[in-house]
């Protein structure tokens, strides 16, 4: 077999299978693991290639930088010592003028020895002598007339001071006609009267030695006096022109810089002709000139530039190299790879057969061969694992069904009260869920001790009333023992148990097996959960178990029910007596505020003296009985307004109002009770509040019962009334300094019958409806009654209601 031949669990090659697989095989170039192992692989030799390359041309630039370096500033100072050199010669040729004394037959003998110079030196174009005291006395030329004892002094010259003292003076390079450099070079002899040669030497002969100094191939060298003028060149044609090079940057610098200074080795910069070129320089020792070298930056750089290139195609050489063993190494590592991806599809789609040979010695092989086991023990497991999924299937869909009956039987529970409805609604499920023909359930009569049928599931008509007409109690021989013994009992064949009234109605129905739920509670008996089976035998323990969960929602339906029998009976008890309450209190009322009525009448005229005059003892009585009288007159007023509140019979009489009127009545009203107790009693009302519609008197009523409260409790201070309107409301606030009330007491004493709790409130009085009917009052108007107040700092009742009622607010 082929190395990483997929077989079948026979051994045999699949020869289909095999003939697709070297089609797919032969297109795996195309697949991405292919492309991603080949890419991976080049990617990391080009990285290598990349990095080698790199690093060699810096290294060649480095090298070859630093060769430039050393070559360019060798030549540079190889030329300046050439021309030092150049100078040093003529000054040797010179030195030996002034051997000879100045005698009448030496001045002859010295002017052979000059033109003798001018022969040996062609530098040297005019050569004087001048004697120790100054004076010339000889001068040759190749450009004028010999001249012998011309007496012209230049003892203050420089060229004879500086040569007397310094024993040699190089003069500053000067053009004659301005086109050829020159230079003054004067050298005095070894004896005080030897005197001086001056010697005027022609610079564009050191062209010799600049143009014989190579640099390259296409390199040269300079050079360049201390002003920074060219006075030496390959292109005479630049001397010539005396061609100024101190406008160049890297001249200037050069200048700048002290002999002996170390400048940067090697510059790139723009000769005077424009090229890019690399440029070294040296001083030329002693002149102050400077000795430039200048190469082309191209042919600087061209052994850099080769090695770029030589890098470059050793590097596309290396990429195409790492590109066709990435193929081959990748093609070695997919091809197995795609074997396994195939067979495990394969394996993968059911065909638990297939097997995969690979032979490539490596994990690939060990992951072939895990494939391998793991199909086998597939192939093992999946015979047994249809039936176990079929038997799977049945008990999940008989949990749903369980599930779902749970579900309407709670729903049942929970959407209504009517206990025969959920009953129903349980046995039924009950019976399609335990797989039974019949079921009933039966509620426990505490009164008479007996079990009661109440709902039933499968059962004929001759069955229920057969059943009806029996009394079942606690001592029959099914049901009384699974209520007694808190247990589900279960009769396996009613054939073979003993014969009874029950049993025969069941037998004659059909009916062999009896599963019986008792329904309970922790402290009493609610009845019980009956099931019939058609065919004997014992009920699983599941369907015992399930049927408890039944059990369980019919006790909270039964006892549903039963609570709410209950509140439903309560309610209507405590409507009655509501009722009758209110019937009584309006009828007391009555009946109490005709005889008080009269008591104050007739207590009035005695006071005013219609029956004759009254002892002063006697009026004293007689006004603490009316005030008293009018005090009780109040409560009664108050208790049949409450009366007639709860009730429901207290209605709003809707008129339209002022609200400004209405303060300042009530104003007018309790004034005297605020002058009395000499309290600051005032109105700050809104001037342009607009009409209102309400019920005005009721208004008036509680705005005198919060300003009456106001003066009632405060013994100092001031009562103040402010009122405003905004948007569609009225907003209406009494301020006192009365003793404040704690928050605790806030919230209840706008409740009935109820006081601030503290003595000052006690040693006033009162009966605590005042605020309870003000409240109601403000509700139905469709308004809000608040307090805000601390103790010991006063307090403020404020009221909001709407400015338009256009009905009465329904009352809770």
């Amino acid at each position: 077999m082929m190395d990483g031949e997929i077989a079948s669990a026979t051994g045999k090659p699949i020869g289909g299978f095999m003939s697709w697989l070297r089609v797919n095989t032969a297109t795996n170039i195309g697949s991405r693991l292919f492309r991603k192992y080949v890419a991976l692989f080049v990617a990391v030799v080009c990285v290598a290639l990349l990095t080698n390359g790199l690093f060699e041309i810096w290294f060649s630039y480095q090298e070859n930088k630093q060769t430039l370096t050393r070559i360019q500033r060798e030549q540079a100072e190889a030329a300046a010592a050439k021309i030092g050199q150049f100078i040093k010669d003529i000054e040797g040729q010179i030195g030996w003028t002034t051997q000879l004394p100045w005698t009448k037959d030496a001045l002859e003998q010295r002017r052979f020895d000059a033109l003798r110079l001018l022969r040996q030196v062609p530098a040297i174009t005019e050569l004087a002598q001048l004697d120790a005291t100054g004076k010339e006395q000889l001068r040759v030329s190749r450009l004028a007339m010999d001249a012998v004892g011309i007496g012209t002094e230049f003892v203050k010259d420089a060229k004879f001071a500086e040569a007397v003292t310094n024993k040699i003076y190089y003069g500053p390079v000067y053009f004659r006609r301005e086109s050829e450099p020159y230079m003054t070079l004067a050298m005095a002899g070894a004896r005080r009267d030897a005197g001086v040669s001056v010697a005027e030497v022609n610079l564009k002969f050191i062209w010799d030695v600049v143009s014989q100094i190579k640099v390259g191939n296409r390199g040269h060298a300079f050079v360049v006096d201390a002003r920074g003028r060219l006075i030496a060149h390959p292109d005479i044609s630049l001397v010539l022109r005396n061609t100024d090079m101190s406008r160049l940057d890297y001249v200037k610098a050069a200048r700048a810089a002290e002999p002996g200074t170390q400048q940067q080795a090697v510059e790139i910069v723009r000769d005077v002709l424009g090229r890019e070129v690399l440029t070294a320089h040296a001083h030329v020792a002693p002149l102050g000139w400077l000795m430039f070298v200048e190469l082309p930056i191209d042919e600087a750089y061209a052994p850099l530039y080769d090695s770029i290139k030589r890098s470059s195609w050793l590097l596309l050489g290396g990429l195409a190299l790492a590109f066709l063993a990435g193929l081959f190494l990748a093609r070695k590592m997919i091809v197995p790879i795609q074997r396994l991806r195939l067979g495990a599809a394969l394996i993968g789609a059911g065909d638990l057969t297939q097997r995969i040979d690979i032979k490539t010695g490596d994990e690939l092989e060990t992951l072939a061969d895990q494939f391998n086991d793991m199909a086998g023990r597939l192939e093992e497991s999946y015979a047994g694992l249809e039936q176990k999924v079929e038997q799977r299937t049945v008990e999940l869909a008989q949990s749903i069904g369980e599930l779902q009956a749970l579900g309407e039987v709670s729903q049942a529970v929970n959407s209504t009260l009517d206990l025969e409805t959920v009953l129903t609604t349980i046995v039924g499920r009950a019976v399609q869920l335990s797989r039974t023909e019949g079921g009933a359930i039966y509620v426990f009569d505490d009164e008479r001790q007996e079990f009661r049928l109440r709902a039933t599931y499968g059962m004929s008509e001759a069955m229920i009333a057969a059943i009806a007409d029996r009394r079942i109690g606690t001592g029959d021989a099914h049901i009384g023992p699974a209520t007694t013994q808190r247990v589900p009992i279960q009769v396996a064949d009613v054939a073979n148990e003993p014969t009874s009234a029950v049993n025969e109605i069941n037998l004659r129905e059909g009916f062999r097996a009896i599963l019986i739920i008792p329904l309970l509670r922790p402290d009493h008996i609610v009845g019980a959960l009956v099931v019939r089976r058609k065919t004997p035998g014992e009920f699983p323990q599941s369907t015992i178990d399930l049927l408890e969960t039944f059990a369980d929602q019919s006790v909270v339906a039964i006892q549903n029910a039963r609570l709410f029998s209950e509140i439903e009976d309560k309610g209507k008890q405590l409507a009655v007596a509501s009722q009758h309450k209110t019937q009584f209190l309006a009828n007391m009322s009555h009946e109490l505020r005709t005889p008080l009525n009269a008591i104050l009448g007739y207590t009035e005229l005695i006071l005013d003296g219609i029956y004759g005059d009254t002892p002063e003892k006697a009026q004293a009585v007689l006004k603490r009985v009316e005030s008293n009288g009018r005090h009780l007159l109040g409560l009664i007023n108050d208790v049949l307004d409450l009366s007639k509140i709860e009730a429901g019979q207290l209605t709003l009489t809707l008129t339209d109002y002022s609200m400004k009127d209405m303060l300042y009545s009530v104003f007018s009203a309790v004034e005297p009770l605020a002058n009395e107790k000499k309290l600051g009693f005032k109105v700050d009302a809104q001037p342009d509040m607009p009409k209102g519609l309400g019920d005005e008197r009721r208004l008036t009523q509680v705005i005198l019962n919060l300003v009456g409260n106001a003066i009632k409790f405060s013994d100092q201070g001031d009562v103040i009334i402010k009122a405003s309107a905004t948007d569609d409301s009225f907003t209406v606030a009494v301020q006192d300094n009365g003793p404040g009330i704690s928050e605790a007491d806030q919230g209840k004493i706008f409740e009935e019958f109820q006081q601030a709790d503290n003595s000052t409130t006690k040693a006033k009085g009162g009966t605590g409806l005042g605020l309870a009917i003000s409240r109601r009052i403000v509700e139905m108007h469709g308004g809000r009654i608040w307090v805000e107040s601390q103790p010991g700092q006063g307090s403020t009742f404020s009221l909001t209601l709407p400015i338009k009622v256009d009905q009465q607010a329904r009352q809770p």
